[in-house]
């Protein structure tokens, strides 16, 4: 089996087995090479009302700058990757003198390696996530989270810091034919601290200690061709340990909870078409079920989120090229609260911009956005979101 066969299958499968999903597009997937990327990026959504109970406490719109760097580089069998950012996320009610709250700081640092092992077949993963985000959050802080971190948004950053965590896994692959088989396991470590989760369990900032559970993960993904085309799926699956609240300063704690098993797909086309150099059509889906307290299922916890797009680049010249993507997605959100955090979305969009390669670097600005409805629950609403950013790559 050739390295290219191996690099195939472990492309399929490291996100998977490192825990990345589409929410972190800066990470590099390992698999060889050496690179780095960095850029700026703006997101900004506008409501329409209301997003909460009166028009004063409703959000108006809600803008987020990320700047994220990503380095890559292999040493023989080893690969090593990072991934931090610095984000600014601003939030504005719709109150009469329309009170705005900020968030901004660095996030947490992400280093990641792999080591081949048994001739390739094996490819061992660590990870490491290095708190160097902020995990303290005042009052206006935490409403900057609510938005920015809710997952219908998708916002490129959308939190700061979640803690000491850490993975590790294996992938084997194998060549059966004209495809690449991958398979994997891994196992997350989760650290006593994450403001996101905080907020979703309604715990706020306060005296308590926070201790998540655990996640193991399998996975299996293919890589082959189909015709002039070559497609990619995957298959993985996350079941988690119990989430436990201590009080510091004394009480009756709330009862344990864990987290619902995690189902997710993604099937990919790359293919070869007319003027386009690049050309793939993608689908994603992703279904949680319902987490249990006590021992007991908790009603409207289940939830499932679908997208499906294409990207596409067409030569202009020798050295740029134009870019383009179209998106459509479908997120039901959780039925068990009436606010953005749970809140479900349907939308569309896309994303238009240009790619200049300039021997080893290449600078591609885009401009973009989405149009959607947001349901919260206690109301639904039109949305739209501008979006904008220049990524810089190193390779």
């Amino acid at each position: 089996m050739t390295r290219l066969d191996h690099a195939r299958a472990t492309a399929v499968l490291m996100a998977l087995a490192a825990g990345a999903t589409t929410a972190l597009p800066a990470q590099i997937p390992l698999g060889g090479g050496m690179g780095a990327q960095t850029g700026v990026t703006f997101e900004q959504w506008r409501f329409g009302c209301c997003s909460a109970a009166t028009p004063e406490t409703s959000v108006r719109q809600a803008s987020e700058w990320t700047v994220p760097i990503t380095a890559d580089v292999s040493l023989g069998r080893v690969s090593i990757d990072a991934y931090a950012a610095w984000m600014r996320g601003e939030v504005t009610l719709r109150g009469p003198d329309q009170p705005t709250y900020h968030l901004d700081g660095v996030t947490d640092t992400y280093l990641r390696a792999g080591v081949h092992l048994a001739g390739d077949a094996l490819l061992l993963t660590v990870g490491a996530n290095v708190p160097t985000g902020k995990t303290t959050l005042d009052g206006g802080e935490l409403n900057v989270l609510d938005v920015v971190g809710a997952p219908a948004l998708r916002y490129q950053t959308p939190v700061l810091g979640t803690g000491w965590g850490g993975t590790t896994g294996l992938v084997y692959t194998a060549r059966a034919g004209e495809w690449s088989w991958g398979f994997g396991a891994s196992y997350e470590y989760r650290g006593q601290y994450s403001p996101a989760q905080a907020a979703a369990l309604g715990l706020g900032t306060g005296d308590f200690d926070l201790r998540p559970g655990q996640a193991i993960r399998v996975s299996v993904g293919s890589d082959g061709l189909v015709g002039q085309s070559a497609m990619t799926m995957s298959l993985a699956s996350t079941f988690y340990t119990q989430d436990r609240v201590a009080l510091s300063a004394g009480g009756t704690p709330p009862e344990p909870l864990t987290l619902g098993p995690m189902f997710t797909a993604q099937w990919q086309l790359r293919a070869a078409a007319g003027a386009f150099r690049e050309l793939s059509v993608y689908a994603f889906d992703r279904y949680r079920m319902s987490y249990h307290r006590d021992g007991q299922t908790v009603a409207g916890t289940n939830g499932n989120e679908l997208e499906f797009g294409t990207t596409g680049r067409i030569p202009m010249g020798r050295s740029l090229g134009f870019v383009a993507s179209l998106r459509g997605r479908y997120h039901t959100g959780l039925s068990i609260d009436a606010s953005l955090p749970t809140a479900g979305i349907v939308a569309a969009g896309g994303d238009v911009g240009f790619a200049w390669d300039a021997g080893r670097f290449e600078l591609r600005p885009t401009v973009g956005g989405e149009f959607g409805r947001l349901d919260t629950g206690l109301s639904r609403f039109d949305v739209h979101k501008l979006e904008a950013a220049l990524t810089i790559s190193a390779h």
